[in-house]
């Protein structure tokens, strides 16, 4: 049983000729794609990546010094999230569906309005919970956290678009769009969500980079984060409620580091 989209049991019969135009009939995801989605996304990043020394003399000497950390972490970070939307895009197309209005195309109403405030509450409610821990714990976060922080302001602006607009587009069609519904085919509606929640969890590598308490503390909160985006995709009826819950939690938790830079900024 589908947790949402046009497979999932609808309420009220409507009329064939009132149907709407964004519903997909029969089922557009495949198992194998949960594997095909990421390794040919993370294969396209590696070669991206690879080829980065051949082409930076001939953009040195036409652009001057570049910042080449920065341009090897967000663009491989949104190559990625490229990627996997392309490749997912390409996957739909093959089966007669388009991504957009497969995914995008339903779903509103209350639930995507809640979901603004609601990623603004997650987001407090988990720098609420940081904050609780011993002050050896918030260091070492804070120390493993300081490869990605930007330090200058466009490297920001950079790291702000893709964490609040690439990352919760491509990982809301990943998780709760492909893993969500193919989940719920084999399981309830709750272990569905609490199934694709861990996996979206570990998939961020907190439980391997900080082994301990404090990987185990970010480890849940990215599960009852998971957890509740699938309940506003379920409820919502489609990935516009989960996309704006993700993008104003992304947001919020990025919100203070743009704000110290352009304080900083002369």
């Amino acid at each position: 049983m589908a947790v949402w989209g046009p497979e999932a049991p609808q309420r009220e019969a409507v009329p064939a000729d009132q149907a709407p135009l964004t519903a997909c009939e029969g089922p557009r995801e495949r198992w194998a794609d949960l594997l095909i989605v990421p390794l040919v996304a993370g294969g396209a990043v590696y070669g991206l990546i690879s080829l980065f020394p051949l082409v930076s003399p001939f953009l040195q000497r036409h652009f001057g010094p570049l910042p080449v950390a920065e341009i090897v972490l967000y663009g491989s970070m949104a190559a990625l999230y490229l990627g996997m939307l392309l490749v997912t895009a390409l996957l739909l197309m093959s089966r007669g569906a388009a991504l957009a209005r497969h995914y995008f195309g339903r779903g509103a109403g209350l639930w995507t309005l809640a979901a603004l405030p609601s990623g603004i509450l997650l987001a407090l409610g988990a720098m609420g919970v940081l904050s609780l821990l011993p002050e050896d714990m918030q260091q070492e976060l804070m120390e493993r956290s300081a490869a990605l922080e930007p330090d200058t302001l466009g490297a920001a602006i950079a790291m702000f678009a893709i964490a609040a607009i690439l990352a919760p587009v491509a990982e809301e069609v990943y998780f709760r769009g492909t893993m969500l519904r193919l989940f719920a085919r084999r399981l309830s509606p709750a272990l569905a969500a609490v199934a694709s929640a861990v996996v979206f969890s570990l998939s961020h590598g907190h439980l391997f980079a900080s082994p301990g308490a404090a990987g185990l503390v970010l480890t849940s909160i990215l599960i009852v984060l998971g957890f509740v985006l699938a309940q506003f995709a379920r409820f919502g009826g489609g990935l516009r409620a989960p996309f704006v819950l993700h993008a104003s939690y992304n947001a919020t938790l990025m919100l203070p580091g743009v704000y110290m830079l352009l304080v900083a900024t002369p």
